[in-house]
C-alpha cells in the first residue's frame, strides 16, 4: 500500500490482514504476519509472551513517547463438543453478534464450517431470536475425529466490495486499525518522526485487554492514541441514535462506557489537540460518547497515561460481515502523521 487514495491497494491489504486467524488469545498468526511487515520499516520489533507486537519509530528516546495501538485480535468460537455426526457446540470468545451468525460461513482451523439454522418450513415461534445456547455448527462428518476441544472457529474470510471505498469483511474490526498501522509505518520510515514512536498491535482486546496493559506498562509513554472500531448511525434502524456515518471520518471519541466500573473518558486537552490538527489539515472528523463499547484505552486510565481513541465508524460491529469506508481509514491515517509530527500540548490537569 503506498498511497492513501489507492483504495484497490487498501481493500487487499485490509481483506489480506482479515484472513488470518486470530481469536482473543490465539493471536500468534497476525503477530507473526505484522511483526515481519514491520520488520524491515522500524528501529526494532518485538512480540511478546502475549502475542503483543511492538514496533519503535524515531529515536530512543523523544519528547514525548508516543503510543499507537490497534488491538489485532478478533471475536469468534472456541470448540466445546464435538458430534461424530458432523456437529460442534461452540462458546464465543468476545462479544460476537448472535443474531447475525445463523447461516454464516466459519472456519475451523483450515477446514470449512456453517453455523446451522432451521429450515424456515420447519420455523418454531421464538425462532427470530437467535440464542446460543442453540448454536451447532455443521461440518463434514469425516472431519469430527480431526478436530480437537477448544479449537478456535473464525469467521470464514469474505471480502465484499460494495464500491471502490465501502468494504465489506469479516473482522474489520479490528484488521482496518492494523492496516492503518503498517500504513502510518511505512509513511515513518520514509518520513522519520521527531519523538519516540511505539506502534502496538495489541492482543485480548475482545476478552480481558490484558495485551494493552502489558504492553503499555513495558513502554510507558507519554501518551496514547488508540484506533479501533467504533459504531455507526447511518442504517435505517440507527439513524436516531447519533449522528457518526460511514465516510464523514474517523470519530474521535470523547467517552465509552459498558456497565459497572467499565468505563473510559478520553483526555480532553489530547482530543482537542487532535481536533485541531484535523481543521488544520483539512481532515474529517466526527465526534461521539458511547454505550455499551469498550476499548483497549480503558488500561491508560489507571496508568495515567493520557489517551484518546480515533475511531473506525463501522456498520454491523462483530457480525460475520462489517463495514467500513475506506476513506474514513485513510483520514485516520492522515491525522496520526499529522500528530506525531506536531508539537504536543502541555497534557497537565487542573
Amino acid at each position: 500500500m503506498t498511497s492513501s487514495t489507492d483504495w484497490t491497494a487498501w481493500q487487499d491489504t485490509i481483506a489480506a490482514l482479515a484472513a488470518i486467524p486470530g481469536i482473543a488469545g490465539h493471536e500468534d498468526a497476525i503477530a507473526r504476519f505484522l511483526a515481519d511487515r514491520l520488520a524491515p520499516l522500524a528501529e526494532s520489533v518485538t512480540i511478546d509472551a502475549l502475542a503483543n507486537v511492538t514496533a519503535r519509530f524515531g529515536p530512543a528516546e523523544g519528547a514525548p513517547r508516543v503510543a499507537v495501538v490497534a488491538h489485532s485480535d478478533t471475536v469468534g468460537f472456541l470448540v466445546k463438543r464435538v458430534d461424530p455426526a458432523g456437529f460442534l457446540q461452540v462458546v464465543p470468545v468476545g462479544g460476537v453478534n448472535v443474531k447475525a451468525l445463523p447461516g454464516a460461513a466459519v472456519r475451523v482451523g483450515d477446514r470449512p464450517g456453517v453455523i446451522s439454522v432451521r429450515a424456515q418450513h420447519l420455523a418454531r415461534a421464538g425462532d427470530e431470536a437467535a440464542s446460543l445456547d442453540d448454536l451447532a455448527i455443521e461440518i463434514d462428518p469425516a472431519l469430527a475425529e480431526s478436530i480437537a476441544v477448544a479449537e478456535p472457529v473464525t469467521y470464514a474470510p469474505q471480502k465484499v466490495a460494495l464500491s471502490e471505498t465501502l468494504l465489506a469483511s469479516p473482522y474489520l474490526d479490528n484488521r482496518a486499525g492494523c492496516a492503518a498501522l503498517l500504513e502510518v509505518a511505512a509513511r515513518l520510515h520514509t518520513d522519520p518522526p521527531p519523538c519516540a514512536v511505539y506502534l502496538i498491535a495489541s492482543a485480548q482486546e475482545e476478552t480481558t485487554c490484558a495485551g494493552a496493559t502489558h504492553a503499555l506498562a513495558e513502554v510507558r509513554p507519554d501518551l496514547a492514541l488508540f484506533v479501533d472500531g467504533t459504531v455507526s448511525y447511518d442504517t435505517p434502524e440507527t439513524q436516531s441514535r447519533g449522528a457518526v456515518r460511514l465516510g464523514g471520518g474517523p470519530v474521535l471519541t470523547s467517552f465509552l462506557y459498558t456497565g459497572g466500573l467499565n468505563g473510559w473518558h478520553a483526555h480532553p486537552g489530547l482530543r482537542a489537540h487532535l481536533a485541531q490538527i484535523a481543521a488544520q489539515k483539512g481532515l474529517p472528523v466526527q465526534h461521539d460518547a458511547v454505550r455499551g463499547l469498550m476499548s483497549d484505552a480503558r488500561v491508560a486510565l489507571p496508568l495515567a497515561i493520557p489517551s484518546a481513541i480515533i475511531g473506525l465508524p463501522m456498520r454491523g460491529k462483530h457480525a460475520p460481515l462489517e463495514t467500513i469506508d475506506l476513506r474514513d481509514v485513510a483520514a485516520a491515517v492522515e491525522l496520526l502523521l499529522a500528530s506525531l509530527r506536531s508539537p504536543w500540548p502541555a497534557l497537565t490537569r487542573g
